[in-house]
Parts: C-alpha cells; structure tokens; sequence
C-alpha cells in the first residue's frame, strides 16, 4: 500500500519535507542542492544526480568535547559544498538517523530552507528514478551562519538539566545501546545512557516497508506513549 502524500498526513511543518516527485523535478535548478547524508562509500557507489555528500556520522564538524563547531568551520565546510544562504538544501539517505541530523545541522546553523527527502533513496530507488556515480563540483559558495541556540542543548546544559521534571531525553538509538549491551557507531564511547533517558529508536517514525515518515496522528501517539509530549523540553541523542 502506498503512502499518503505528505500534504494529507497532517504535519505541522510541511517545508521541513521534500517529495520525490517534487525533487525529480527540481534537479536542473541551479539554486538547490541535494545532500547525500550517508557514508562517502556508499555515496560514490551511486546517488541523487548533482548530490554533493556530507556524511552524517562523522562528517558534521565538532567541538573537541563533541559540542557543535564554530559557526566559521560550519561556514567553510557549507561553502565548499557550493551552499549559500539563497540555496534549498534537501537531504537525503537510505533512510536512516542520519538525514535528519545533516538536516537538523544546516537549522542550527540558520539554514532554515531545508528539507529531508520523505522515503529517501530507498523511495527514489523504488520509483525507477535516476542515479549517478558523477561527483559535481561547484563552485565555493558564501555561506553567513546564524546559530539558533533555542534549538541546541550543549553538554553544559545536558549536564544541568538531568533530572529536571520539564526536560526529557530522547536516546533515539537501537535498545542494545540504550541498555549498554552493544556500542554504537563511531569513536569508542562510554556504554549505556544519559541518567532517566527515554529509548524511542528512530526506526519506530518510518513505516517499515515504504520508508516514509508515518502521519502525525500516529507519530503523536507513539511519542505520547513514551513520555515525548510538547509541554517538555525534548532533547534528543
């Protein structure tokens, strides 16, 4: 059964997403640019025609203490992407966790024209439409950062903010890693979880086999069923 489109389930923010219709014909426009969030292997092994890829483990600059980069190394990094203020970024991936923590970068660094590819390459795939192994090069772009703070909580105010009643943690990983049974990707870290955090895996918000975000009703209640509600302050990891 196919998905409804997006425009009939119910969000709340619909310029936070991109149809596949829509962006298949948008791919000549010389103001968009398509993010390819996944690893740089599997990126060269096929993608988005005209994708650019900016891996989201590993790939979004950092902090030495894991906190956000400067807004200058974002502002570099953007730019040799061929990304300026005046672009529409949507980004993409199989999908996984990872588009959305490309996507969520890009709002934090004041990039509010941004969007996730609703069913990702998985969807693009699934409908015959096109694939490249080209890598295109354009031309260094300018890129002014304007970080919004109010979207971003940082390991000093994490540190704080453990076990306020308003302030839920949301460990979106897999139920191994929130129970400290398997290590997740990346650097060697520490095992298990923040103090009272709450294991909503990011699989749960996809339909299982159209990839595509489930409808708002449905998404209210399961983040509902676990204690996400808008009344808290939801801090995600």
């Amino acid at each position: 059964m196919e998905p409804l489109p997006v425009l009939d389930r119910g969000y709340a923010h619909l310029e936070l997403l991109a149809e596949t219709d829509w962006l298949a014909g948008r791919l000549a426009e010389p103001m968009l640019r398509i993010v390819d969030a996944r690893h740089p292997d599997q990126y060269a092994a096929g993608h988005i025609p005209g994708a650019v890829n900016l891996n989201g483990f590993g790939g979004i600059p950092r902090a030495a203490n894991g906190d956000m980069a400067s807004p200058d190394v974002f502002a570099s990094l953007a730019g040799d992407l061929g990304i300026s203020n005046d672009t529409t970024v949507v980004v993409y991936d199989d999908p996984s966790q990872t588009m959305g923590m490309v996507a969520w970068t890009f709002l934090y660094y004041g990039h509010l024209d941004v969007r996730i590819l609703d069913g990702g390459l998985a969807k693009w795939s699934r409908e015959n439409r096109p694939v490249s192994t080209e890598i295109p090069d354009y031309p260094h772009a300018v890129f002014v950062p304007k970080p919004q703070e109010a979207i971003y909580c940082s390991l000093d105010q994490a540190r704080v903010a453990v076990g306020q009643p308003k302030t839920v943690f949301w460990d979106t990983r897999s139920l191994e890693e929130f129970q400290g049974t398997r290590a997740g990707f990346g650097p060697p870290i520490r095992m298990g979880r923040i103090p009272g955090g709450v294991h909503l895996e990011w699989s749960e918000l996809f339909e299982e086999d159209a990839k595509t975000l489930k409808p708002a009703k449905e998404l209210h209640a399961l983040l509902a069923s676990h204690g996400i509600a808008p009344e808290y302050e939801i801090d995600t990891y």
